[in-house]
């Protein structure tokens, strides 16, 4: 579900570049449609990279090493980096403006969110996702200056929409935050939550 999601969001494009390919799904999809003459796989495991060549076979060019780094000179039209934590994605970005990003961390969402907007790009497409139960938070970037409020960074840059699936997410999370300690920060976090309720209602 959520590899097809981020490929909803894949353009069509010379050179496509997914950083930690795993097992080369993506990479298959993007192919099998069409949507990239290149397809650039990298990944930091050996064994990953040597399911996304049984896959793909010579349908791919293959990198291994952390991140981007293998890549050399090469810029990709558009690259993925999703599968891993906020912190990590960010470390693989870096200081690089890419011409288009989608990631999708595993945690860390508002510290991507406000580290890659301050950093030189802005958000065109953030949207959560549900699969095998868990909630995803897939972001499309592309270079460019946005500043995002607090709701922005903490729920997505397009929370207004409250669509299903992000309404599900807002719910759950109110209410496991309401059986936990009141602290400070969840107090806080709770402040929030009902300020988006109200921009939904």
């Amino acid at each position: 579900m959520r590899l097809n999601e981020i490929f909803v969001l894949i353009d069509n494009v010379s050179v496509f570049a997914d950083v930690g390919c795993d097992h080369g799904q993506l990479c298959k999809m993007v192919y099998d449609s069409g949507k990239a003459n290149r397809i650039l796989a990298l990944d930091i495991s050996d064994a990953c990279l040597s399911k996304a060549k049984a896959l793909l076979g010579d349908k791919a060019e293959y990198y291994l090493g952390d991140g981007l780094k293998p890549l050399g000179q090469i810029v990709p039209d558009l690259t993925v980096i999703s599968g891993m934590g906020g912190s990590t994605i960010l470390h693989i970005v870096g200081q690089r403006i890419l011409p288009c990003l989608i990631v999708s961390p595993h945690n860390d969402a508002y510290k991507v969110r406000a580290t890659l907007c301050d950093n030189g790009y802005k958000i065109i497409e953030d949207k959560v996702v549900i699969d095998n139960g868990k909630f995803y938070d897939i972001i499309k970037l592309v270079p460019g200056k946005q500043e995002l409020t607090e709701l922005q960074k903490t729920f997505g840059a397009f929370y207004e929409r409250g669509d299903e699936v992000f309404c599900k997410r807002l719910t759950k999370e109110k209410a496991k935050l309401l059986t936990f300690k009141q602290t400070e920060s969840n107090v806080k976090k709770l402040a929030l939550i009902a300020e988006v309720e109200k921009c939904l209602k």
